[in-house]
């Protein structure tokens, strides 16, 4: 496609205009500067004007074309599964840091291969080995805070939850070669996947992210160099990372292996550490939700007693819960495709090219779908069980998440253990979301207080 037909003055794909532009967009930079600030704000104002389908200016030649609302996005995922829309394409902006064939950059039939062999990894098989180290984890974080004191909710769910992801997906053996940075590397990394701004301008965090990629893809390959000579028994994650093929059928290198196993805890570490301290916030803010879930656990784990697989597939009010704060806080704002090929809407068409957004971020608010959108409300999904298919925080169709299980079933260990031991209150009463553009977990600081919970009280 010639670049006059991407051009942001053309207004029309062929016989047929595009979506509608949002108003305010400013001379070369478009919407891009709005976006980066306020995303919500941005995209409101365009629902607004324009309804559940609209146009925006992000990047010079490349219109953005965002689809609010659960049948949309169900929609974006369905061309996604018939490959008229493309996921690899639209995040060329991350392939200088994941690699040029990770996972969603590479190919259809290598995407396909990739996942296949990531599919069995995240299935329950690995669940238990996955909760014993969840357990373990959690139990090091509450004996290290003492019986009270203070501390940072994202500093501290961001060490745990990188602890115990590493552990999963790189074994324990991984503090061994990972530098002492290790924290701040992936955080970041994290920091780099930057949509707007290009890698080759200097800006202070991409030279971060630049530096951070370097340092763990180092330490990664010593790992997996160690683990060749020393395979681990039974086989853990990274074990069979190892034991992979290429498409071809030849063993996996070692570059691929730690691009994988880099990747996978990337995407997880972010995502995760905002849903656990989404969920904890939210419950802190709402007693009466909070009252229900301390219900449950002494119902279902009385005592701190040991927590089984089949105690956390019974805590059906942390469930609703959870399910609630995914959909006030999607910590994955906007979901991003390109389009292979013209697509009509309607009488709208979105050309070949154009990037196609969907946003949980506000599609997960309104009114439309959701009664009373902005309030906090775990029962709506006893009383509109359909009401759980509107969301999309984790994605959909045959590209859903893998690791949506992993973090659920993560944050169930942190939110039971910690109310279990402990009184929280929130020091910081109106947390907010993080300024970048990728996730969007709450900013630090955010402090906790907490102290010993007195044996039989629940409120």
């Amino acid at each position: 496609m010639t670049e006059s037909i991407l051009a942001p003055e053309t207004e029309t794909s062929g016989e047929r205009p595009m979506p509608p532009l949002v108003s305010g967009a400013r001379p070369v930079v478009g919407h891009a500067l709005q976006f980066l600030a306020d995303t919500p704000k941005l995209l409101g104002r365009g629902y607004a004007e324009h309804g559940d389908v609209f146009r925006l200016r992000l990047r010079p030649g490349r219109p953005a074309v965002m689809m609010l609302g659960p049948e949309w996005a169900k929609w974006v995922f369905k061309k996604t599964d018939d490959h008229s829309l493309a996921i690899g394409p639209s995040l060329d902006f991350t392939r200088w840091l994941l690699g040029t064939d990770f996972y969603f950059l590479a190919e259809p039939v290598e995407y396909q291969h990739q996942r296949e062999t990531l599919l069995p990894l995240f299935r329950n098989q690995m669940a238990a080995g996955h909760l014993a180290i969840m357990e373990r984890h959690c139990a090091a974080f509450v004996a290290r805070l003492g019986d009270s004191g203070t501390f940072d909710l994202p500093e501290e769910m961001n060490a745990l939850v990188l602890g115990v992801i590493m552990e999963a997906f790189l074994g324990p053996d991984f503090a061994r070669h990972m530098p002492r940075t290790v924290a701040r590397d992936f955080r970041d990394l994290l920091r780099g996947l930057d949509p707007i701004i290009p890698r080759w301008v200097p800006a202070p965090h991409l030279l971060r992210a630049r530096r951070a990629r370097d340092r763990l893809r180092q330490a990664a390959g010593a790992l997996v160099r160690a683990r060749r000579l020393a395979p681990a028994d039974p086989p853990d994650f990274m074990q069979h990372l190892l034991a992979a093929r290429a498409l071809d059928g030849t063993p996996a290198t070692d570059q691929w292996i730690v691009q994988m196993a880099l990747g996978v805890t990337l995407a997880g570490q972010d995502s995760t550490t905002g849903h656990i301290c989404w969920t904890i916030i939210d419950l802190l803010q709402h007693p009466a939700e909070l009252q229900k879930v301390l219900d449950e656990q002494r119902a279902i784990v009385p005592d701190s007693g040991p927590l089984g697989l089949s105690a956390v597939h019974r805590m059906n009010c942390l469930d609703r819960a959870q399910r609630e704060t995914g959909r006030l806080h999607a910590v994955a704002p906007v979901m991003l495709r390109r389009a292979l090929r013209p697509l009509d809407v309607g009488d709208r068409t979105i050309p070949r090219g154009a990037d196609v957004f969907v946003a949980p971020v506000l599609s997960h608010r309104l009114p439309a779908q959701f009664d009373a959108a902005d309030t906090y409300d775990p029962d709506r999904y006893l009383a509109e069980p359909i009401l759980a298919s509107y969301l999309h925080g984790f994605g959909g169709g045959t590209h859903r998440c893998l690791g949506e299980h992993f973090a659920i079933l993560l944050t169930h260990v942190v939110v039971t253990r910690l109310f279990q031991r402990y009184e929280l209150t929130l020091v910081d009463p109106d947390p907010v979301p993080v300024r970048t553009p990728a996730f969007k977990g709450p900013r630090s600081p955010c402090r906790i207080g907490y102290g010993l919970r007195q044996i039989g009280n629940h409120r």
